[in-house]
């Protein structure tokens, strides 16, 4: 699936959280906040993922949902989405992991150290934050 303008922009705006929630095979759900997902191209994420819950999920179970949401609006005036995401790769090297995780390190130092594997993901569907029926 391709996202819009709309999404691309919540995908690219400066301060944004970012939480992705993974479930195990059995159903065990974990969510977590992450700095590094970034805009591949029009209809994947990246993410760069440690040794931890959401890579042990992520193993058992390709699907994950991510809700980005922008700073200062609350309420019912919050603005992001909501991405489905399935998981296409996770790469452990390679020149594309290196600029990821290079890009991460500039921002955070040494605590992307943390980082081991790059988590491509498909997006598969998109919806606002609050769903009224309007889209994104």
């Amino acid at each position: 699936m391709e996202i819009n303008e709309k999404v691309k922009g919540y995908l690219q705006a400066e301060g944004r959280s970012n939480v992705l929630a993974t479930a195990d095979k059995s159903g065990n759900v974990n969510v977590a906040v992450f700095g590094s997902l970034a805009l591949a191209d029009d209809a994947t994420v990246i993410v760069m993922v440690g040794d931890n819950r959401s890579y042990a999920n992520l193993q058992e179970n390709p699907s994950a949902t991510c809700l980005v949401t922008l700073h200062g609006k609350t309420g019912m005036q919050q603005e992001g989405c909501r991405l489905y995401l399935k998981v296409r790769s996770i790469e452990d090297e390679g020149a594309m992991f290196d600029q990821i995780k290079g890009k991460v390190k500039a921002k955070v130092g040494d605590a992307a150290e943390m980082l081991k594997h790059l988590v491509w993901f498909d997006i598969e569907d998109v919806r606002p934050i609050l769903d009224m029926g309007q889209g994104v």
